[in-house]
């Protein structure tokens, strides 16, 4: 039997850039940024809010969205946020905005560029023709500008780190053979030029707020459950394991809720893990009684250690 902490507060999942809340027909859910999180998350009893905001605006218009979306669901409820990517550093503006400080109970960033990335340097210079148009046609692009270093950096010294409020930070470290094809060639280009990465931020960038937990070995796309590894040697965990990991850690600091968690199905996390869809198979998924998962993990027991990283070999 699988268990995952249940915590007190909601959950909000901030998206990064380009990213959205979920793609689908009416109710069919054809896939969502964070594939597979939430479900499992609220599967234990835990209340999530996936928001969604402009997807290549900048960090202080898509703060802005952020703290809308939260209010419109939750109104003046306490949160937790994970932010992946550019969402994280939505959720560090939306914390320097008066009364939110009171508000978030914690702050965990997955692959946030908080230093910005060189390859966002790189596109500005190859492709600053493209980001003029966009802007004459209406479009905000400031977020592709945002991420690069110098504006990254600026924005860091900025909003500065929060001494008031539990804040963390989880890097993706994985070695060559774990990064996806998609992002195998740029993991390569920014190995050379900033060192350890995950295909698109530099680990340094990722854990340069907050207190840096464990790293993860997994790219930029693996850290949302996508491209999910189909060999069985992988030294990447499943992701939504890593996820339930941040969460038990949240738990452990006094956050979890006064209910016991509800314990998943046999197979349950694991099926997530594999990529099985959302909707009629997971509707499916959970009305089996049948075998029992050779996988038996307290995951609300998952060590998530502060400043170490999981080797980069397998």
């Amino acid at each position: 039997m699988i268990a995952i902490a249940r915590l007190q507060a909601p959950i909000v999942l901030a998206h990064g850039l380009f990213g959205f809340s979920r793609i689908g027909l009416g109710r069919l859910t054809l896939t969502s940024y964070f594939r597979g999180i939430p479900e499992l998350l609220r599967g234990a009893g835990n209340r999530v809010l996936v928001t969604r905001v402009h997807p290549i605006a900048g960090v202080e218009f898509r703060a802005r969205r952020l703290g809308d979306r939260i209010l419109g669901a939750l109104g003046e409820e306490p949160v937790h946020i994970i932010g992946h990517s550019m969402g994280g550093l939505d959720a560090r503006w939306l914390l320097a905005e008066a009364g939110w400080r009171k508000r978030v109970l914690s702050l965990t960033t997955i692959g946030t560029p908080h230093l910005g990335t060189s390859l966002a340097d790189f596109a500005k210079l190859r492709v600053g023709r493209v980001y003029r148009l966009l802007e004459s046609l209406g479009i905000d692009p400031r977020g592709l500008l945002d991420i690069t270093r110098r504006s990254a950096r600026r924005l860091h010294r900025r909003l500065g780190q929060i001494d008031d409020l539990p804040c963390f930070s989880v890097a993706g470290d994985p070695p060559w053979e774990e990064v996806t094809w998609p992002l195998q060639r740029l993991y390569t280009v920014l190995g050379e030029l900033e060192g350890s990465n995950d295909g698109l931020v530099p680990v340094t960038s990722a854990r340069a707020f907050g207190t840096p937990l464990t790293s993860w070995p997994a790219d930029h796309l693996r850290q949302m459950n996508w491209l999910v590894p189909a060999r069985a040697n992988s030294c990447c965990p499943p992701i939504p394991w890593l996820y339930a990991g941040l969460i038990a850690h949240l738990a452990s600091l006094g956050f979890a809720a006064s209910e016991p968690a509800l314990p998943l199905l046999p197979g349950t996390a694991s099926a997530l893990a594999a990529g099985v869809g959302s909707g009629q198979e997971r509707e499916e998924l959970a009305g089996e009684s049948g075998e029992a998962s050779r996988l038996e993990v307290d995951l609300a027991r998952s060590p998530v250690s502060a400043d170490k990283s999981l080797p980069r070999e397998c």
